[in-house]
């Protein structure tokens, strides 16, 4: 386990964006359904962080930028309130398994309650089943929904 006073989480600045895109290139070699694009990825994770509604939280070992968790405001019908969408929840490889993925979680699970999110809701790639397990530790309870995809452009 990292000892906590080593791991500092805070809001993501867009001077992090090139490491965030490292993070992202190995989370989309996990996931089947994306392909790498460094430019596309930096323009979201820019509009993310300039975004009031959305939270990009970075974990830092000592300097060094090692995991993110990013969440986007929804509006749910199914709760009538306000949930949190987690979309890029990713840290990297030489430091997991340490307890640093649980630290990023906790912080951002009080950014939304601070927020007055009634849920946290995510994706996960099927074929990911460390992701998978974890989710589950973490009281994460699978849904009987699939995500689908319609690209626009």
């Amino acid at each position: 386990m990292i000892l906590k006073n080593n791991l500092h989480i805070k809001e993501a600045q867009t001077e992090d964006i090139p490491a965030l895109v490292v993070l992202l290139k190995q989370l989309f070699a996990i996931e089947k359904d994306f392909t790498f694009d460094y430019d596309k990825h930096a323009r979201a994770l820019k509009m993310l962080i300039e975004d009031e509604h959305c939270v990009v939280a970075v974990g830092f070992f000592e300097e060094e930028l090692i995991a993110m968790l990013t969440m986007q405001t929804v509006i749910s019908t199914a709760i009538g309130a306000k949930s949190g969408l987690i979309e890029d929840f990713v840290v990297d490889e030489n430091y997991k398994h340490m307890g640093v993925g649980s630290h990023l979680l906790h912080y951002m699970k009080q950014q939304a309650h601070d927020k007055g999110f009634k849920r946290l809701q995510l994706v996960c790639d099927n074929f990911n089943e460390n992701a998978q397990e974890f989710y589950s530790k973490k009281e994460f309870v699978k849904s009987n929904l699939t995500a689908w995809y319609l690209q626009t452009e």
